[in-house]
């Protein structure tokens, strides 16, 4: 009989599991109350679910970047996923090809790229803030997307297509450019990840 000791059967454990990083929006926590229905659903499909943390005060979207490849491989395991909603979504995208997980799920992708920039409106930028408006201006959608070397998934809603029509546009450009990617239209949804339709559309993709 082969004897394990503590670490070798820690080590053997990781290497057995499934881990999915789930990244909030804005200003969001994955602790709120929209991605309950998320993690607990995540849990039965046999993922280990890790809730990411980001500090949004005062920080760009690189520094979101840096912040989640830390917290990433601090916990990574042997078979790692990455689902991300809105701003979260862009973190899981724009990281996917140094942090290689097996799969991004983009819910949302928001428009917040160089190509997006000047179809931005007043009120949306004025929220985002010059300094994350500057650091959109240092990175493509088309490019990255082109590169992209991870498999991945991108919702949108058809009712946040219409209120947000450049992040239709970043949606379905990105599925279109990237070599293995899918989109998914979410029938009547808005900018929720817990709308009804948003719910089944993502449990479909599992």
């Amino acid at each position: 009989m082969v004897k394990f000791h503590n670490n070798d059967k820690i080590s053997l454990i990781l290497q057995c599991m499934k881990k999915i990083f789930i990244v909030p929006g804005f200003k969001q926590k994955t602790t709120d109350k929209q991605f309950v229905w998320l993690k607990r659903f995540l849990i039965a499909k046999g993922f280990t679910v890790s809730l990411v943390p980001i500090t949004w005060e005062r920080a760009t979207m690189t520094d979101y970047a840096v912040e989640f490849e830390s917290f990433y491989e601090k916990h990574k395991v042997k078979d790692n996923y990455v689902l991300g909603f809105s701003y979260g979504a862009v973190i899981a995208f724009i990281t996917a090809n140094k942090l290689k997980p097996k799969k991004i799920y983009l819910c949302s992708l928001s428009s917040d790229f160089k190509e997006d920039v000047r179809s931005m409106k007043p009120r949306i930028a004025k929220y985002i803030g010059k300094r994350r408006i500057s650091d959109s201006l240092q990175r493509s959608g088309k490019e990255i997307a082109q590169d992209l070397a991870v498999p991945a998934v991108v919702f949108y809603g058809e009712k946040e297509g219409r209120q947000y029509p450049q992040l239709k546009i970043r949606c379905e450009e990105t599925a279109r450019l990237a070599k293995q990617a899918k989109l998914v239209v979410v029938k009547g949804s808005p900018h929720a990840i817990d709308h009804p339709e948003y719910i089944t559309a993502i449990k479909a993709q599992f």
